[in-house]
């Protein structure tokens, strides 16, 4: 057959997005966390505005930055963000899923000064002292630190923290070891909502359980629901300001049971219609579903 038409991420260095380009037919490039949204609505044959929640590690921005913790207005056409996680400093790049630690250093670099190291000696007391001090330097002097709004990449730094997971052995590590010792608990953390989503509040609290010991599968737990809490005052802001009242949830994040469970009943209990997936994965698996949901909308409208 001849295709008229190519759809693709609009990562400029993602393979598939070379092979698109070099069709030299129409191709379409879709932003990641819209994409994994349109996976979701494409399940449900959902065709209007909703309040998009798109958590995973990572996807390229339309800034060029890094997302990952993005809460959008969108359709299968187009999408607005309306709010995110704070941009952090991802050193190394990619190299930070296989040191966590590298993150929670970011973090702690980020909120407490460059002194963190020094203030907090006991969070980095097993790690490589030289390794310690260059990844230091690199967020002092910003080299190789691209900007991360990524949920994985917090989930990473608190996994860290709680020296639940420092290295990495395999993909999401960090993260689901840090779900796994979550104990149910109804306490939360403080936070700072508004265009950027901070944690300084959050990891403050963290710290001062560490230092009381409070047992790491409440700190977890207490983790858990403070994301909770955060997609359900956003959604509900977002809902107040446009009318909207359907939130679909999607991005490898959400196979965290715990957090897909905890917010779709808070969201229920809030009277939202939630959608998630479950025959579709939440997951880059499902993302060229979504890609494809997008292009369609596009040519359909005669956008491309």
């Amino acid at each position: 057959f001849a295709p008229q038409l190519a759809v693709c991420d609009m990562h400029p260095d993602y393979l598939s997005t070379h092979f698109a380009r070099e069709l030299n037919i129409p191709i379409i490039e879709t932003q990641h966390h819209h994409a994994h949204i349109a996976s979701c609505m494409a399940e449900y044959k959902i065709d209007e505005k909703v309040i998009g929640v798109s958590f995973d590690g990572t996807g390229y921005g339309t800034d060029g930055h890094i997302w990952g913790g993005e809460f959008f207005i969108c359709d299968l056409n187009d999408f607005e963000r309306v709010s995110h996680f704070e941009y952090i400093p991802q050193p190394g790049g990619d190299v930070v899923t296989k040191y966590p630690w590298r993150m929670m250093l970011s973090y702690m670099h980020h909120y407490f000064g460059n002194d963190a190291v020094d203030q907090f000696p006991s969070l980095f007391s097993n790690i490589d002292a030289r390794e310690l001090a260059l990844v230091n330097e690199m967020l002092e002097k910003d080299i190789n630190c691209p900007l991360t709004s990524s949920a994985g990449r917090l989930f990473d730094a608190v996994s860290a923290l709680l020296n639940i997971c420092k290295t990495a052995r395999y993909h999401a590590e960090p993260p689901m070891r840090l779900e796994s010792i979550a104990k149910n608990t109804s306490e939360s953390y403080a936070f700072n909502t508004g265009e950027e989503i901070n944690f300084k509040p959050t990891f403050e609290g963290i710290l001062r359980d560490i230092d009381q010991k409070l047992d790491v599968g409440i700190i977890s737990g207490k983790f858990h629901n403070t994301i909770v809490q955060i997609i359900i005052k956003t959604a509900q802001k977002i809902s107040q300001q446009t009318g909207i009242k359907k939130v679909v949830l999607s991005g490898g994040s959400f196979q965290n049971r715990i957090l897909l469970k905890k917010t779709e009943d808070s969201l229920k209990d809030a009277n939202f219609a939630i959608f998630s997936q479950s025959a579709i994965p939440s997951n880059d698996g499902g993302i060229a579903l979504g890609q494809l949901a997008i292009a369609a909308k596009r040519r359909e409208l005669g956008l491309m």
